[in-house]
């Protein structure tokens, strides 16, 4: 009789033909093989094990897992188990067959542990067993010498696979220019000093981190001359000892590190180097990420053990398991469009394992030096995984492009721009392009990022948005709720028409969702007719840098223009009270996609009966439907002769049955207007 508690290894029922699976679904019989225990003891599996083999296996492989994370058994609350199985023959390559039991822990953790084994010899599988889930050891930890023979294989496979030729995607200077300064990590004599370049070039790599709450070492006016001369190791925070040494181990005689070699109390000196982030990051040979880590105190190396459990079951067939903490392979931050800050800041879901175990991934800045690195090598809780322009790769080898959250990661994002610098001209909306990705990688960050482009291009950008489609890049819209939003920023971040005058959520409709990254393959832009004439978009800078802040942004624009009023009712949602915005003209009211807090008090303050101005965009279709987008503007409270953006109007239905020029532009007037 099988045990109830592990099921000794197996489905719960015999592996059958894709043909008997779906007789099996007909019968109304389970439609998969999982055996999944919901809850059990710690207590319960002991006892288990005193009778089932297959339960004293996990036992001791789990006991192992207890041992390396400073566990005590005392503190397991509850267990649950989840063993996945294909559910035919035809689908063993392609289905799960991940074992993992979960423990809920006395201080409210999760301590998940993964049973898997490998693809050496010396690794067993009984016949009597189902499918057990292949995987690779990590290193024993991230320091360790096999961890360093791990980097050295993925930075030579880099640059002998992804760089030259037509697959050149990871192609990099020799010898680039370094930058103003870097940090000389003393591979030859042992002292560590900041450098002043003055010009010279070399190799170079990148440090990427949480400066944290507790002050971490820096430069300043009064400390420059003295770190020109040596920095002792134990000024040093623990993650830059970390990424130094790491420096050295890969012969590298310098490394790049913001708080060091950018004079932090200087302003005229800050302006100048953080316009040139963008530069320093592209060009670095490797970017070092301390991914796991909060602060300076973090470091970057962690212990990455497994647990072998080997032996023979009881008819005599050799087996040997390994056990250890569930890698996840969460690479990105996991937001909640439905559960935000009470001041309507993007919230991290709680609980997710890049919050609590990569808190680095979590940065917005990290976001844009992942993208412009060439290569990234993070250090995670788990195990490294290295980012490149042309692949993504894990110790494990389980990690994908697309992770585990909805959307698009920075990998998928940053495989598909690789090319984007090398495209004489810049595609329209309606063509297959390079505009795709960067839209996707707005709306994926639109929150936060109101700094340099991720990749390089010999293009006029405007306020995040691109000279030469302009009109597509206007089409940006809003989509969460009125209680999930912010007032306006004071003083502006940037002009009302580009999303980077926004703080909140940011969406395109031609955003990359799903794609073949090995065929390189990604949907068409959406089918797109516009309406309107941009006759001239100037953009002032406030300073050095082109895709930093911005002092004035005039855009001159013609198109249909309709006016109205604007009107706010009150909708209650599963007894949730969520104001709406109207655009209302002839007893018609049409909802609109405000672009921020119109009620918070302030400059962006917009009250009921302001007079509103609809301007006729563009007709875009999405499979079988077409949405009319217009942007919705007000008269500017400090400009009466300029317009401000406060949002958007969207007419969606079956294709054909929106005209452009029905009731909402019928009695429109063609006007030229200029929004700031």
């Amino acid at each position: 009789m099988k045990c109830t508690l592990c099921n000794q290894f197996q489905g719960t029922y015999k592996i059958v033909t894709y043909e008997d699976s779906k007789k099996r679904v007909r019968a109304g019989l389970t439609e998969n093989r999982n055996h999944v225990v919901p809850k059990f003891t710690w207590e319960g599996l002991q006892t288990s094990a005193k009778s089932c083999y297959c339960c004293k296996i996990i036992q001791t492989g789990c006991l192992g897992c207890f041992n390396q994370h400073q566990i005590k058994e005392s503190e397991v609350v509850t267990a649950s188990l989840r063993f996945f199985y294909p559910t035919c023959i035809e689908l063993v390559e392609e289905s799960d067959s991940s074992k993992t039991v979960i423990f809920q822990l006395k201080d409210g953790k999760r301590f998940e542990v993964e049973i898997f084994a490998t693809e050496n010899e010396d690794c067993l599988i009984p016949d009597s067993w189902d499918h057990i889930a292949v995987s690779k050891r990590t290193s024993p930890a991230t320091d360790s010498s096999m961890a360093l023979v791990t980097i050295k294989g993925w930075l030579a496979e880099c640059i002998t696979c992804h760089s030259g030729g037509s697959e050149g995607y990871c192609d990099f200077e020799e010898q680039p220019d370094l930058p103003t300064r870097v940090i000389d990590v003393g591979l030859i004599d042992g002292i560590v000093k900041l450098r002043e370049t003055e010009g010279a070039k070399g190799k170079y790599l990148c440090l990427s981190h949480c400066w944290g709450l507790a002050q971490i070492i820096t430069t300043t006016k009064s400390t420059i001359d003295y770190r020109k001369k040596g920095i002792t190791w134990d000024e040093l925070s623990r993650t830059f000892r970390d990424a130094i040494s790491l420096t050295r181990a890969l012969g590298f005689d310098y490394i790049w590190i913001d708080s060091l070699c950018i004079i932090q109390d200087d302003a005229r000196d800050w302006e100048i180097e953080s316009a040139k982030m963008a530069s320093v990051y592209s060009c670095g040979f490797l970017t070092i990420a301390a991914t796991h880590s909060a602060n300076g105190a973090g470091g970057m190396f962690s212990p990455t053990e497994d647990c072998g459990v080997s032996g023979r079951s009881p008819n005599g067939e050799e087996f040997r398991l390994y056990f250890r903490e569930r890698i996840d392979h969460h690479i990105e931050a996991t937001y909640s469009m439905e559960n935000l800050s009470s001041n309507g800041s993007k919230s991290l879901v709680d609980g997710t394992p890049t919050t609590m175990y990569s808190p680095l991934l979590t940065r917005a800045w990290v976001c844009q030096e992942r993208m412009l690195s060439t290569r990234t090598l993070h250090f995670s809780r788990y195990e490294m995984f290295s980012e490149c322009k042309s692949s993504i790769q894990c110790e494990c080898d389980c990690i994908r492009l697309q992770d585990s959250i909805p959307g698009t990661s920075v990998p998928l994002i940053k495989v598909v721009l690789r090319n984007a610098g090398d495209v004489p001209e810049w595609p329209r909306s309606n063509e297959k392009g390079n505009r795709i990705p960067w839209s996707t990688f707005v709306a994926y960050n639109g929150l936060f990022l109101h700094s340099a482009p991720s990749y390089q291009v010999k293009r006029s950008c405007l306020a995040g948005l691109w000279e030469q489609t302009l009109q597509d890049d206007l089409l940006w819209i809003i989509r969460t709720t009125c209680r999930n939003k912010k007032p306006r920023p004071f003083p502006p971040n940037a002009p009302s028409w580009s999303w980077a005058s926004v703080e909140t959520w940011v969406s395109y409709w031609d955003e990359i969702l799903f794609t073949n990254i090995e065929e390189g393959d990604f949907e068409d832009q959406l089918p797109c007719e516009n309406f309107c004439d941009i006759q001239k978009c100037e953009v002032k800078l406030s300073g050095v840098d082109e895709f930093g802040s911005i002092s004035q942004g005039l855009l001159t624009i013609s198109g249909q223009v309709r006016n109205g009023i604007l009107e706010r009712e009150i909708e209650f949602h599963n007894g949730a009270e969520n104001i709406v915005h109207c655009f209302s003209f002839s007893n018609t009211r049409l909802p609109l996609k405000s672009d921020y807090l119109l009620d918070a008090e302030g400059p962006g303050k917009t009250l009921p009966k302001t007079p509103m101005f609809c301007l006729r965009m563009s007709l875009i279709q999405e499979g079988r439907k077409e949405i009319l987008v217009s942007l919705v503007l007000k008269r500017s409270p400090d400009f009466p002769e300029y317009y401000e953006r406060i949002g958007a109007l969207i007419i969606s239905g079956e294709v054909g049955s929106v005209d452009p020029k029905g009731d909402l532009f019928r009695m429109s007037e063609l006007k030229t207007l200029i929004i700031v």
